[in-house]
């Protein structure tokens, strides 16, 4: 398997703006305020895509990673909230002011609107009333492949592979040929990786580090992005067995 590194930056995707918030009412008129989980405004399809034209927004979808990449609203990051959702949103969002609008899964509303708050998250503009099946009714959406680790093997072009777990975790044990750029890399300092037509195949240790990886890639304009479903301990196991 060939890598090629060419040096090319890919930026940070957060953008540093004031705190505010929407009010879930049909005038769309903004103010600034900290909402709490019971009045987070539920906006719709329509809403929703108003307020993200006219602010300077980050869409933040909180599913699980397997979810995420099946089906998601173009240009948005998923940090998956049943996880080490605190650890890596304030890695790859560490401006607590940036505004957000979410994705959620309907059950767990509450739950995410209070978590963000209690972190210090002041700039949540409000949900996307019925979560993402509501947007697949009415707008397109965007996905990222989610090979299991023995599909992968079985690729005749396995293109770049991309470890984003830490350096230490890298050293104790990797893939052949596969190049470790640390999820914290994607989100604040870019990375080696050209954008081009060869499949970049994503992975960290078990799965969640590496949908963040690849939303953030789609972001950034990467069209061939593939996770590998399981991580790291998957392939381990597949190559163990064959």
């Amino acid at each position: 398997m060939n890598r090629i590194l060419i040096p090319a930056l890919v930026g940070a995707i957060c953008i540093a703006v004031g705190i505010s918030a929407a009010q879930g009412k049909p005038n769309l008129q903004l103010k600034e305020s900290c909402h709490s989980a019971l009045d987070l405004p539920r906006f719709s399809v329509k809403q929703f895509k108003k307020q993200r034209e006219q602010l300077a927004v980050l869409v933040l979808d909180t599913r699980s990673g397997d979810e995420f990449l099946k089906g998601f609203i173009p240009g948005s990051i998923n940090i998956g909230f049943k996880g080490p959702f605190d650890t890596f949103l304030e890695q790859v969002i560490p401006n607590k002011e940036q505004k957000l609008l979410l994705v959620v899964e309907p059950p767990d509303y509450k739950a995410v609107a209070d978590r963000l708050a209690q972190l210090g998250y002041t700039g949540a503009i409000g949900l996307l009333d019925g979560g993402i099946d509501r947007w697949k009714d009415q707008e397109p959406i965007d996905s990222v492949p989610n090979l299991t680790a023995q599909k992968f093997r079985k690729r005749s072009d396995q293109g770049h592979i991309v470890d984003v777990r830490t350096t230490k975790e890298f050293e104790k044990g990797h893939i052949d040929n596969a190049m470790n750029i640390p999820l914290v890399d994607f989100a604040t300092f870019g990375s080696t990786l050209k954008k081009g037509d060869a499949p970049m195949y994503v992975h960290c240790q078990s799965g969640y580090r590496s949908a963040i990886a690849a939303s953030i890639l789609r972001i950034k304009g990467f069209k061939n992005v593939c996770n590998i479903q399981g991580g790291y301990k998957a392939l381990k196991d597949e190559i163990k067995e064959n």
